[in-house]
Parts: structure tokens; C-alpha cells; sequence
């Protein structure tokens, strides 16, 4: 290897995923629809936005870290909803000689990956959880394990928590300001404050910030 070979820094870490959907609500949520005359994003633009927010947080934008941590908290709430769901399933009790296979599509759709972003990830575990749970719930359903009330209840309170994580993302906002900005107290910070609005100050300081949000690049 020469001289100038060594001095090359090292690409960026990469790795195809795909994730594979067995259930048509799942294909509903990943491609977005229009609900009570409102637009509910696709999951792609969802990871788009995951990213731009994960691009500002690093840039040290109070904003987008207060963004990120109101999606985190809707993934959270959103993870122990669905993982309720799935434990309140009738499981086959006293069936000692009836054997089943796990249910699964025929012919699932695969769904290539190209996700930047920590939440894009966080809310892919979601998602797995998510068609996971409707296979599940669609074939305790067909076993008449659970009623057809059951069944739409369930479907339902599922629909909504995921597409809840999906619209506080989408609605998120950054300002293009950095705490920097905000400790200067100079007029971009302030036009920044007077469009957005105040923040609690433990996130506009850098105390309080999302678990899994992205470091803060340190300016020389």
C-alpha cells in the first residue's frame, strides 16, 4: 500500500437490510394514507425525517433534540402498547394434540432498508412488532380465539399507536439554531424562539436529551 493510500480516512460503516411484511397493515402503514381528511406519512418519508432531525440534533439544535425526545417517548408508549397487545392474545391452552405452525404469508413483501438514522431504526423494531402482532392477532381471529369485537378493537388501538409515533415525527420541527446561538442570545436565537416557541430549559440547555439521540459535534 503507498504512502497515499494510507493517508485515506476510512469510508462510512454500512449494511443491506430488509425487512419482510406479512400482514396488509403493515403494507398500509409502510406506504401511508389519508385518514378523516388528514394525510398520515409513508414510513420512507418518516425515515427522512428521522434523519434530517438526527443531522440537526448533532449540530446542537435544541429544537430538534426537544423533537427527538417527544418521538421517543412515543416509541416507548407505542412498544409497551403493542407488547401488551401481543401478551393479551389467547394462547392455545389445553390443545394437547393440536399442533400449529407460526402463521406467516404466503408470499410476504420485502421491503429493502435505507435507513440514517437511530429513531428510523428504533421505530423499524417497532414496525417488526407491529406486523408480528397483526399476523397474530389475524390468525387467532380466523381460530375463533378471539371475537370479531376483540379483533377490531385490537387492530385498532395497534393502527393507532404506531401511526401516532409516525405523526408527532412528522410534525417535528428544528430551527436552525445552535445552543450557541441561544447562549449569545443574539438574533437569530430570538427570531428562532418567537417561531417555535419556548422549549423546556433543561433540553434548551443540553441537560435533558433523548436516549438515543446522536452526539453533539464538538466545535474546535
Amino acid at each position: 500500500m503507498t504512502a497515499k493510500n494510507n493517508k485515506k480516512a476510512l469510508g462510512g460503516l454500512i449494511s443491506e437490510a430488509s425487512l419482510e411484511l406479512h400482514s396488509a397493515a403493515s403494507l398500509d402503514v409502510w406506504n401511508g394514507s389519508h385518514r378523516n381528511g388528514r394525510r398520515i406519512a409513508s414510513m420512507p418519508e418518516f425515515f427522512h425525517k428521522m434523519s434530517v432531525l438526527e443531522v440537526a440534533a448533532v449540530e446542537n439544535d435544541p429544537y430538534a433534540d426537544y423533537a427527538l425526545i417527544n418521538i421517543e417517548n412515543a416509541l416507548n408508549d407505542a412498544f409497551v402498547a403493542i407488547e401488551m397487545l401481543e401478551g393479551g392474545l389467547p394462547i392455545q391452552q389445553g390443545h394437547r394434540r393440536l399442533n400449529t405452525q407460526v402463521c406467516r404469508s404466503r408470499q410476504p413483501v420485502v421491503k429493502p432498508l435505507y435507513i440514517k438514522s437511530r429513531f428510523g431504526w428504533r421505530f423499524i423494531a417497532l414496525f417488526e412488532l407491529f406486523d408480528v402482532f397483526m399476523v397474530d392477532l389475524m390468525d387467532a381471529q380466523f381460530k375463533a380465539r378471539v371475537t370479531r369485537q376483540q379483533f377490531e378493537a385490537s387492530k385498532k388501538t395497534a393502527f393507532t399507536v404506531v401511526r401516532k409515533v409516525l405523526e408527532i415525527g412528522m410534525s417535528s420541527v428544528h430551527s436552525g439554531i445552535s445552543r450557541n446561538d441561544v447562549s449569545a442570545n443574539n438574533a437569530k436565537a430570538t427570531q428562532a424562539i418567537e417561531k417555535f416557541g419556548l422549549i423546556p430549559l433543561e433540553v434548551m440547555e443540553g441537560i435533558v436529551r433523548a436516549e438515543y439521540a446522536p452526539q453533539i459535534k464538538q466545535r474546535a
